[in-house]
């Protein structure tokens, strides 16, 4: 995957957390727009990039409805664009578990879905 340009918003999106943006104070942000406009690939690319500036190792989440639309929707997409900044990455498809690297730092990243009250419990437990 290639990205030839991206516009003002996907630019804010993926620097929002950057003691430069106007928005670093904020403690959420909110995307809304039309289908395919570029959303998810900005805001996952974003929280991957802000996870490992932040903080050195340790245990995040992706979270969907199903681990079929989270891996279709958002993972796949995700290696393919961060695989191009030199990230590299380990699935570990029995245990739903990403594994990415970068500059000697490794986070994990844990896949869960919630398509129900029962999922909760999946997910507690979890120091995320």
């Amino acid at each position: 995957m290639r990205i030839e340009r991206l516009s003002k918003k996907q630019a804010a999106v993926l620097g929002w957390w950057c003691s430069s943006s106007p928005h670093y104070e904020r403690t959420a942000i909110i995307c809304d727009g039309a289908v395919r406009s570029g959303k998810t690939l900005c805001m996952s690319l974003s929280f991957l990039l802000w996870a490992h500036y932040s903080f050195s190792g340790g245990d995040f989440a992706f979270c969907a409805k199903t681990i079929t639309s989270l891996r279709r929707n958002l993972v796949t997409p995700l290696i393919e664009a961060a695989q191009t900044l030199g990230f590299s990455f380990t699935q570990k498809l029995t245990q739903g578990v990403l594994e990415i690297g970068y500059s000697g730092k490794r986070l994990r990243f844990h896949l869960f879905g919630g398509k129900d009250e029962g999922s909760a419990a999946l997910i507690q437990g979890i120091t995320l």
